[in-house]
């Protein structure tokens, strides 16, 4: 069960609408309507919330959004693991996949996990390779000549989880369907390809996504800065209930604009600004437009 549908269950159970649920955690009807119908997950303050109102944990809240990797649903998996000793800058390249997923790790371990339901040869179809020396780490993901790159975008999952202690700065080199980056701090990560979905939840650190592909991107709990350094564009942007931002436009005939394509942003800016907020979203870029909802 997902957290939509584990929501809407535990509020059943409770006796209570939505209208009532939003007045006891202090959010909108609409925030309540937005997370039982699978379109967003709570920032961590509302998540909290709700696990003391319906005495739930959080991993059993968020225990199929966690991974279901971790959870071995999938058919088949082919698992790689490395010591890190101390931090390092991490380049990854995964080619092509449906999803990737970075997240931290209590262990002291690197881990690279390829799933899925469908490719019953994973373990010889998906090779990792891993090099290192004191400063940097390269882990190349590449699947063999007999698996097509159409078959990796629909079929093919890789998680990485980085120890919570060596997290630094990452490059991420791929082509997706979505990349999850979550529960993880980090300096900067920086994604360089297509993808068409991004979801940035409870992070802490600079996130840069390079691409001319369009994107959908959902943001909770994030804190830092993301940068959208978009070419010819056309994507949108949504956040999580209670998450605070700014929204700077930084690029040559750029613009943000609201639901109903009125213009939010659309001079370029020079300076930082100089406010209180938890997430930074500058577009950069040339001839892109970023829708926020």
């Amino acid at each position: 069960m997902n957290f939509a549908e584990k929501l809407k269950t535990l509020r059943k159970q409770k006796g209570i609408s939505q209208e009532q649920l939003a007045e006891k955690i202090y959010v909108s009807r609409q925030a309540i309507t937005k997370w039982e119908s699978g379109n967003g997950i709570p920032d961590i303050e509302n998540l909290l919330a709700i696990s003391s109102l319906f005495n739930e944990s959080l991993d059993s809240l968020l225990s199929e959004e966690k991974s279901l990797i971790s959870k071995n649903e999938f058919l088949y998996n082919s698992r790689t693991e490395y010591d890190l000793d101390s931090p390092k800058k991490i380049d990854l390249k995964i080619g092509t996949a449906h999803e990737l997923i970075i997240e931290k790790t209590g262990d002291e371990k690197i881990q690279v996990i390829a799933a899925s339901n469908k490719l019953s040869y994973l373990s010889q179809q998906v090779k990792v390779k891993i090099v290192e020396d004191k400063r940097r780490m390269d882990v190349i993901v590449k699947h063999t000549a007999d698996l097509s790159d159409i078959a990796a975008l629909e079929n093919l999952f890789i998680l990485v989880r980085i120890p919570a202690k060596f997290v630094a700065d990452m490059e991420l080199e791929a082509e997706l369907e979505n990349l999850k980056i979550r529960d993880i701090n980090f300096d900067t990560i920086e994604f360089d390809g297509k993808a068409k979905n991004v979801f940035v939840t409870n992070t802490s650190g600079h996130v840069e996504l390079n691409t001319n592909s369009n994107l959908s991107v959902e943001v909770g709990g994030a804190k830092g800065k993301i940068d959208l350094n978009h070419f010819h564009a056309v994507s949108k942007i949504s956040f999580a209930e209670g998450q605070n931002y700014y929204l700077k436009n930084a690029g040559r005939l750029t613009r943000f604009v609201d639901s109903n394509a009125r213009v939010i942003s659309g001079k370029r800016e020079k300076d930082n600004p100089q406010l209180e907020t938890d997430l930074i979203v500058e577009l950069n870029g040339w001839k892109s437009e970023v829708q926020v909802l």
